[in-house]
């Protein structure tokens, strides 16, 4: 397990041409989610001038892919805020509480292509998406059916995915999701390390 703050503190600097040193960059990182946040993080850290644009009016939400997590980042300091249990989380609170930790720019709301301002490098970091259908719902714990992703949250809920129709369950479903992603793209953990190693790609 990995502490998200040092899994990328050995990347190199994202610098322009050949110049050791590097330069602080304005950068764009299209896409408010897990991914665009981790990789905004990373260029934070190394001091660039980082904005974030989104069309959504709120991070976090709609929720389209899973809360799942795999333990292989370590997520305890958000514990409290996101119902963190073994095998999930809270996938739209983790946003959330990254987010507020991350003092950068963010533009919701707003077409990317729209966007105005003079910016050295962009990213778009929607470029994980899928065109792989699933189907989500949140029921009580003890009453979930057998799905390809399930998930369990510290407050007694679990979060179940499938690709075909999602299954009726005792008492309804509590939250129905959709979303396009593949299965090994699902967990928190594979975002965000999708998130650093965009960062890491990069070249101005």
């Amino acid at each position: 397990m990995y502490p998200l703050r040092t899994l990328h503190t050995c990347l190199p600097r994202l610098c322009i041409g050949n110049q050791a040193g590097g330069v602080n960059l304005r950068i764009l990182v299209i896409g408010a989610d897990l991914v665009g946040l981790s990789c905004a993080q990373v260029l934070h850290d190394q001091g660039h001038e980082v904005t974030i644009i989104d069309s959504r009016a709120e991070i976090g939400h709609p929720q389209e892919l899973p809360g799942f997590h795999t333990g292989e980042v370590d997520l305890s300091q958000y514990a409290p805020q996101i119902q963190l249990t073994e095998t999930g989380c809270r996938r739209p609170w983790l946003e959330k509480s990254m987010a507020q930790k991350l003092p950068i720019n963010y533009i919701l709301r707003t077409d990317p292509a729209t966007v105005v301002g003079e910016f050295d490098l962009k990213i778009d970091s929607e470029t994980y998406h899928s065109n792989t259908q699933w189907f989500g719902g949140v029921t009580l714990q003890g009453r979930e059916p057998q799905t390809e992703i399930i998930a369990h949250r510290a407050d007694g809920t679990v979060e179940c995915w499938t690709k075909g129709p999602l299954p009726e369950v005792e008492g309804g479903w509590l939250e129905r999701f959709d979303g396009t992603f593949d299965q090994e793209f699902a967990s928190v953990d594979a975002s965000i390390l999708c998130g650093i190693q965009l960062a890491s790609e990069q070249k101005a």
